[in-house]
C-alpha cells in the first residue's frame, strides 16, 4: 500500500471552496468556452470580450517575435497557452502557496499504463460512433487539410493546456484547502482471480464499512472529498466542447467525469492528457480511413 508522507494541512471552510468553484467555473465559461451562435449578438459580444482581448494579446506577442500572419492553429494554440495554462496556473500557484504538486503536477502511480491502456480499448467503439457522424467530418476537415504535423503539434499543446486546467488546477481548487488529496492507496489483497484483475486496474478497493456513494467511491479508489470536484470538472470539460459536433459534445460530459477520476486515481493530470491524446490520434486515423486516406 502506498502512503502519503506529507504532513496534513489545515482545511479550508466550505464557503471558501464554494467561492473557488464559482469563480473558477465563471472563468472557464467566460474565457474558455465559445458562446453558442443562437444567443443574441449583444450577449455574444459581452461573452466574447475577454476572449478577444486574449487573442489580441497573442497577436501582439507574435508580432513582437516577427510572426505577422500566424495560422489559425497557431493563433488558437497561443490563446490556450495564455488563457488555459499561464493565467490559471499563476493564480493557482499563488492560492496553493507555490506547490505545483497541489494542482496535479505529480509523478503518476503505477496504475497509469494499465488504466490508460484499458480505457483506450474501451473508448474505441465510442470513437467510431463519434467519427461516423457527417457533422464530425465537416467540422474537422480544415484541421486535416492543414497537414498532419501541424495538427499533431497543435493538439499536443492545446490538450496539455486543457488538461492542466481541467484535471490539474480545477481538481485542486475545487477541494477543501484548494489542494489535491493525498495519493490514493493501492491495495492488492485479492484472493480470487476476478478481484485480482479488478485491483490490477485500481478497483475493488476496501470500503472500510462505508455505505452509499462513499462505498462506491472508495471501491473505485477515488479519495474521500473528491466527488464534487470530479463532477464539476467533468461538467466544465463538457462545456469547453460546446459548439463541437453533437456526438462529441454529448460524449464529453461522461468523458470529462471519467478523466477527472482518472487523474485522481493515477495521482496526476498527465494520465487524462495521455489518454485524450491517444483517443484524438485514434479518431484522426479513423477519420482519414473513412475519407479514403
Amino acid at each position: 500500500m502506498e502512503r502519503d508522507q506529507t504532513p496534513p494541512k489545515p482545511q479550508t471552510p466550505d464557503g471558501s471552496r464554494a467561492l473557488a468553484m464559482v469563480t473558477a467555473s465563471a472563468y472557464v465559461m467566460w474565457v474558455i468556452v465559445v458562446p453558442p451562435r443562437w444567443i443574441s449578438p449583444e450577449l455574444r459580444r459581452v461573452w466574447r470580450a475577454p476572449q478577444l482581448a486574449v487573442h489580441k494579446l497573442v497577436a501582439l506577442l507574435y508580432d513582437v517575435v516577427g510572426l505577422d500572419a500566424p495560422s489559425l492553429q497557431l493563433q488558437a494554440a497561443g490563446f490556450y497557452v495564455i488563457a488555459a495554462l499561464i493565467v490559471p496556473s499563476v493564480i493557482a500557484i499563488l492560492l496553493c502557496r507555490g506547490r505545483l504538486a497541489d494542482i496535479g503536477w505529480r509523478r503518476p502511480n503505477r496504475l497509469l499504463l494499465r488504466v490508460v491502456t484499458c480505457s483506450f480499448v474501451v473508448s474505441i467503439p465510442f470513437l467510431y460512433w463519434m467519427v461516423n457522424s457527417p457533422g464530425f467530418v465537416a467540422f474537422y476537415k480544415p484541421y486535416l487539410d492543414a497537414g498532419p504535423i501541424r495538427v499533431i503539434l497543435y493538439y499536443l499543446v492545446v490538450l496539455l493546456c486543457e488538461h492542466s486546467l481541467m484535471e490539474g488546477i480545477m481538481l485542486g481548487v475545487f477541494r477543501r484547502g484548494h489542494r489535491w488529496p493525498a495519493p490514493p492507496s493501492l491495495v492488492n489483497d485479492a484472493e480470487t482471480r476476478r478481484r485480482r484483475a479488478l485491483q490490477w486496474i485500481g478497483l475493488a478497493q476496501p470500503t472500510s464499512g462505508a455505505k452509499g456513494v462513499q462505498a462506491f467511491t472508495r471501491w473505485v479508489g477515488l479519495p474521500d472529498g473528491c466527488v464534487a470536484a470530479t463532477l464539476l470538472s467533468g461538467v466544465l470539460f463538457g462545456m469547453v466542447h460546446w459548439g463541437k459536433e453533437g456526438r462529441e459534445f454529448l460524449l464529453s460530459f461522461p468523458g470529462g467525469i471519467f478523466l477527472a477520476y482518472l487523474a485522481y486515481r493515477c495521482n496526476s493530470w498527465h494520465a487524462p492528457y495521455i489518454l485524450h491524446a491517444s483517443t484524438v490520434a485514434a479518431a484522426g486515423v479513423m477519420l482519414l480511413l473513412l475519407r479514403g486516406g
